[in-house]
């Protein structure tokens, strides 16, 4: 069975053990590689939709109702809003994680044989 590492979920009224985002703001995050993480936490794959939306814990802005995954760890879809308009700075290992696999994907080499093999 495959477990996904929870990650991205703040405190609320809700689930006060959660942490704080604010704990997590860090504004000499170098803008480049927090762009990366922003960018590798929208292109995740969805897992779940709620029916309910949640709203960032710092500003108040609507931040989605759905879950994202990467088959490692799962987050909420409104992480990378905190990423992006907060500077909500994620564990080390996370940006690690997200940086190695954007990182991955520029550089992967191209296969075209197999599409430019299929016929109807």
């Amino acid at each position: 069975m495959l477990t996904l590492r929870l990650i991205g979920f703040w405190k609320s009224e809700h689930d006060p053990t959660w942490p704080d985002p604010n704990a997590f703001v860090d504004n000499r995050w170098d803008t480049d590689e927090r762009d990366v993480v922003a960018q590798y936490l929208r292109a995740g794959s969805l897992a779940r939709v709620y029916l309910g939306w949640s709203y960032c814990r710092v500003c108040g802005a609507p931040n989605g109702d759905s879950e994202f995954t990467d088959g490692t760890y799962l987050w909420p879809e409104g992480l990378a809003h905190y990423v992006e308009s907060h500077g909500v700075r994620l564990p080390a290992e996370f940006v690690e994680h997200a940086v190695s696999r954007m990182g991955d994907l520029e550089q992967a080499q191209v296969d075209r044989t197999w599409w430019a093999r299929q016929r109807v």
